[in-house]
């Protein structure tokens, strides 16, 4: 077992939590300044439009939450690494719940084998990949509801086009009562390319928006687990793979030759009476210097282990 390092606290995400709040203020201050001809380009298809707004809201509130739900995380590690398990009452964190039970359980003493490290460590990558599924999708929704009002503009403007054209009467009236006409009819493709123009500009403005948003809450994200696998690298065991290869190689060895010793033992006690003393002689001191050999085997064995934990306790 060994016991939790002591080592510098986790980060808390308020740096990027505030670069958010910032971005909040200056995209505020500078709908305000556009504010007249942000409106009129609303209105030219408030239902689109209504809806990119609200899919960017919800995405800007979404992806705030989870930056603020990373303080919980940050907190519940900081207090175990300071010895205060029950500071954090209630259910472990959702994000940490792999770990949180196991080093709960194992109180002011743990240690991981690096199988173990490298699963929770995946376990944990998967759950923050998942929280950022939602976010995603959004920024893909504000693109495509974008998309939606850009097409369904052009159909509107090609549909009056051919109205218009279909409405002129060349070669009859006076040419500025056929102007008069074109000009009514040009005011429906006019709407149907405002429509297009607004609803491209809302859901691309959106999805940029939202996407820096996302930006930020991966680098706390990353940061967060970057500082837990350092964390977690100090209380895995190390353990020397060729060492434990050459050790199991000499058990082998010396098994075999246990076995071919019982081998003889049973050769000998079938033997003539007159070869059994010489016989048995040679057995026990063949058995003497194999307990020999995993005495000094065993030694050394318990030497490398704690020179292994001398030199994970120094890390």
């Amino acid at each position: 077992m060994t016991d939790i390092p002591v080592s510098r606290n986790f980060t808390h995400p308020r740096i990027y939590l505030f670069r958010m709040l910032i971005f909040v203020f200056l995209i505020s201050f500078f709908i305000l300044l556009i504010q007249e001809d942000l409106t009129k380009a609303f209105q030219t298809n408030p239902i689109i439009n209504t809806v990119i707004s609200s899919v960017l809201g919800f995405g800007i509130i979404y992806i705030l939450w989870l930056t603020i739900k990373l303080f919980r995380e940050v907190r519940w590690v900081n207090n175990f690494q300071n010895g205060d398990h029950h500071a954090d009452i209630g259910s472990p964190p959702s994000l940490l719940a792999p770990m949180a039970t196991m080093m709960l359980d194992h109180k002011y003493e743990i240690t991981l084998s690096a199988t173990s490290m490298r699963s929770i460590l995946d376990s944990i990558s998967f759950r923050l990949d998942e929280s950022r599924e939602y976010s995603r999708y959004m920024i893909g929704l504000l693109i495509f509801l974008g998309l939606l009002g850009t097409f369904w503009g052009l159909l509107l403007t090609v549909d009056s086009i051919g109205q218009t054209i279909g409405t002129l009467k060349v070669g009859t009236g006076e040419s500025s009562v056929m102007f008069e006409e074109l000009k009514l009819g040009l005011e429906k493709p006019l709407s149907g390319m405002g429509v297009a123009f607004s609803s491209s500009l809302f859901g691309l403005s959106g999805s940029l928006i939202l996407g820096f948003f996302d930006l930020l809450y991966n680098q706390a994200q990353n940061r967060f687990y970057n500082e837990l696998e350092e964390w977690l690298s100090t209380v895995t065991e190390i353990n020397d793979e060729r060492s434990d290869s050459k050790m199991n190689f000499y058990l082998n060895r010396n098994l075999k030759d246990m076995n071919a010793i019982l081998i003889e033992l049973e050769k000998v006690l079938h033997s003539e009476s007159t070869d059994k003393n010489s016989g048995l002689k040679t057995v026990l001191n063949a058995i003497e210097q194999q307990n020999k050999d995993i005495s000094k085997l065993l030694s050394e064995q318990n030497k490398l282990q704690k020179k292994i934990i001398d030199e994970v306790k120094k890390k």
